[in-house]
């Protein structure tokens, strides 16, 4: 049998094997990250994935750099967010920008958006005129809310979807009263996840029937979802309400401090669970202890418990007595452990524009067809030669036509959308479309 080191190095080395999705064809025009994370998820397991921007600032999500810092003139989020891509830069709203998107929806599998809903029909790219030039497309519509409906032509993000779903009434503690987001998009990268099983699912119902379809995702449906809240009320007419780190299903649970001033969470689920750390803390007793008052004692008990022993002597405890506790990291722990690069939990992506960069890793291991990530995000138009060569077979002195006809164009000199400073286009190959990223 293989060493179980080996093998997790081995998923590591995607280069060496096949891709999943290799041969599917995916046209995106996206922006922020809801809607661009599909892109990037199917493009890690081997789709090829053309984004579609604006010629100048191209995705608004460029500029939306971590408090304004950028490197190299790149937002790395919007680099990671939209890694393996390639970056063509036509305005649809010109018709013979149209005409090229057009073209190269005719030989996609996919196709994405995530703007205001009813822009896409405005412009003349909304499903029924895309189907009309290909009747296998799989179109998927991403919105705040749904294509119809009272809130339907709101715009939205992450914490507009999380207030309308519910979600932030149910954060913060019952004695107070205010009311946070969960942090680092959640409302957006959630939905999207739903999105690629739904677009997977798309495709395996074409392959049985010869049949494409239509998808229409939102991102405070999909929050709801997940959760059982409504389930509850309904049966109960009971609102759960705010619980703050409380499980309301696994008692005692939460975030506790330690002696050293670090911090364990500790969640209680099973009966041998419980009994284990009532072996330890005998003032923990069964009665009821799911019911909501007997809860918050218990949670109180073991607080009391935790901040008598450091760190180190919890986790040891909950090793030899089996029950589930954790440290709370912070970013520079999480960076600094080796056992995340170990399993290619972060990964450093050598990428020709931005040198070595530190990556979350591709969302999966699979021992097949494990995930890729063979570059980041370019500058807008970046590959528009490429493309316009590779997909439409187009000549060199057509694209310069379109060049001078403003139909596809580049960035402006923000940073977020254009090269780093040192990068010179007479010496990048992939840029005048003469090869491909992977050579």
């Amino acid at each position: 049998m293989t060493d179980y080191f080996e093998f997790v190095e081995s998923l590591m080395r995607g280069e060496k094997r096949g891709e999943a999705l290799k041969g599917l064809r995916v046209v995106e025009i996206t922006h922020f990250i809801f809607g661009p994370n599909i892109g990037r998820i199917l493009a890690q397991f081997g789709a090829e994935v053309v984004k579609i921007e604006t010629p100048g600032e191209g995705d608004r999500y460029r500029i939306a750099a971590i408090f304004g810092r950028f490197y190299k003139r790149a937002n790395l989020l919007y680099a990671i967010l939209n890694a393996n891509k390639y970056i063509i830069a036509a305005d649809a709203r010109n018709a013979k920008a149209r005409k090229i998107i057009f073209e190269l929806v005719k030989k996609a599998d996919v196709f994405v958006e995530n703007l205001s809903a009813g822009l896409v029909d405005a412009m003349g790219i909304g499903y029924e005129a895309i189907r009309k030039v290909n009747p296998r497309i799989i179109y998927v519509s991403c919105s705040g809310y749904g294509q119809y409906g009272p809130l339907s032509r709101l715009p939205s993000f992450d914490v507009a979807a999380q207030g309308v779903a519910s979600v932030a009434m149910k954060t913060g503690w019952e004695e107070v009263d205010e009311f946070y987001k969960l942090p680092d998009y959640f409302g957006d990268y959630l939905p999207s996840m739903y999105a690629i099983f739904a677009i997977l699912s798309a495709l395996y119902y074409r392959e049985r029937t010869g049949k494409g379809q239509y998808i229409d995702i939102s991102q405070c449906e999909s929050l709801m979802r997940f959760m059982y809240d409504f389930t509850y009320f309904s049966l109960t007419g009971e609102e759960i309400g705010k619980t703050g780190n409380l499980d309301p299903a696994s008692v005692p649970s939460g975030i506790f401090r330690t002696k050293d001033g670090k911090f364990v969470a500790i969640s209680i689920l099973t009966d041998p669970q419980f009994e284990a750390l009532k072996s330890l803390i005998p003032e923990l007793e069964d009665g009821n202890r799911f019911r909501k008052e007997k809860a918050k004692e218990m949670s109180r008990i073991l607080a009391k418990w935790v901040e008598g022993k450091t760190l180190e002597e919890i986790l040891d405890l909950a090793k030899r007595y089996r029950f589930p506790a954790s440290p709370v990291l912070d970013d520079k722990e999480i960076a600094n452990d080796p056992w995340r690069w170990e399993r290619g939990s972060m990964l450093k992506v050598k990428d020709r524009l931005l040198g070595e960069i530190p990556s979350p890793g591709p969302i999966v291991m699979m021992s097949a067809t494990p995930g890729k990530i063979k570059w980041l995000g370019r500058p807008v138009g970046y590959h528009n030669r490429l493309v316009l060569k590779k997909w439409l077979g187009m000549s060199e002195k057509e694209i310069e036509e379109l060049e001078k006809e403003g139909i596809i164009g580049y960035w402006d000199e923000m940073p977020g959308s254009a090269p780093p400073v040192t990068w010179k286009a007479e010496m990048d190959e992939v840029f005048k479309g003469e090869k491909d990223e992977e050579g």
